[in-house]
């Protein structure tokens, strides 16, 4: 089928055969209006159109934002950029309550009270007793917790017992709570102080000074 190192090309529609030539770096068959290009340089391209759409977005999801076509998957996506950029959200109310709360505290200030008040009583001051006096005074601890009682004696031999009172009136003896003077004649005790007043009784003859100290 070739004549003077031409190349032919049988058409099957008319069986007729036609030349191959070459112009322009271009393949064509004489008179069959189609061309051949050498070398493709351009765009990727198939005759299915749901093939092209696809490769159309993988194009652009490539070069661009990922999105899906599912609207609940987009929303998520959506969602978490969101929560990346901005403000951490949750569905439950009650966890996006607490949230807030911490952001308030972080981006607030943070402050605490603290307050001490002290107190003391000269209960006896160089008083003279016998056995069965109270102390000259007593203390008043309403507002305290803890209290510390001290002081110096001359009689070395006997114990003085702590009493209590709700009315400053009426006192009762506070348990097994006694002080026990040591060989220099000095006593002391710390107790709590769920009462409100407080004297100290003496079993002994002497002469006493005695202080008690509050704090709350």
């Amino acid at each position: 089928m070739s004549s003077h190192g031409v190349i032919h090309i049988l058409d099957s529609s008319s069986g007729k055969a036609r030349p191959l030539q070459l112009t322009n770096n271009i393949l064509s068959v004489d008179a069959s209006g189609s061309t051949i290009p050498i070398s493709a340089a351009g765009t990727l391209n198939t005759n299915d159109s749901s093939a092209n759409s696809t490769l159309s977005s993988i194009d652009l999801s490539l070069g661009g934002t990922l999105t899906t076509n599912d609207s609940s998957a987009n929303t998520t996506l959506t969602s978490i950029d969101s929560a990346l950029s901005g403000t951490i959200q949750t569905n439950d109310s009650s966890a996006n309550l607490v949230l807030s709360s911490i952001e308030s505290y972080i981006s607030g200030t943070l402050s605490t009270t603290s307050s001490t008040t002290k107190s003391a009583t000269q209960v006896s001051n160089s008083q003279s007793v016998v056995s069965g006096d109270f102390s000259t005074s007593s203390h008043n601890c309403s507002s305290e917790r803890e209290l510390v009682i001290v002081g110096t004696t001359t009689d070395f031999s006997n114990n003085i017992d702590v009493w209590i009172s709700n009315d400053n009136s009426t006192y009762y003896k506070h348990g097994s709570y006694s002080m026990y003077p040591d060989s220099s004649g000095n006593f002391s005790i710390q107790l709590d102080s769920p009462f409100k007043y407080i004297k100290i009784k003496f079993n002994g003859s002497g002469s006493v000074s005695a202080l008690v100290m509050g704090s709350n």
